[in-house]
């Protein structure tokens, strides 16, 4: 009898993981991987998107410039 319950729940988990992911409704949230090669075509990008936004709601928005991350060794940081 245990046997059978246990062959039952792993058939029912393999159910539930193989039904396919319900497909977004009309204006639900989805996200997209951008894919860039440099900093220019990530800000070309970015300039693509905030003019979407603008040109759908009006208004401007302030680009700022690319930051740049620096490696920074923990062990050598004097306070």
């Amino acid at each position: 009898m245990k046997s059978i319950c246990l062959l039952l729940l792993f058939a029912l988990l393999a159910i539930v993981y193989a039904a396919p992911a319900p497909a977004p409704a009309g204006n639900d949230p989805t996200v997209s991987v951008l894919r860039y090669s440099n900093d220019q075509d990530l800000e070309r990008i970015q300039q693509q998107i905030i003019a979407q936004y603008e040109q759908a709601f009006g208004g401007t928005t302030q680009i700022h410039g690319t930051r740049v991350a620096n490696v920074v060794n923990p062990q050598r940081i004097q306070f």
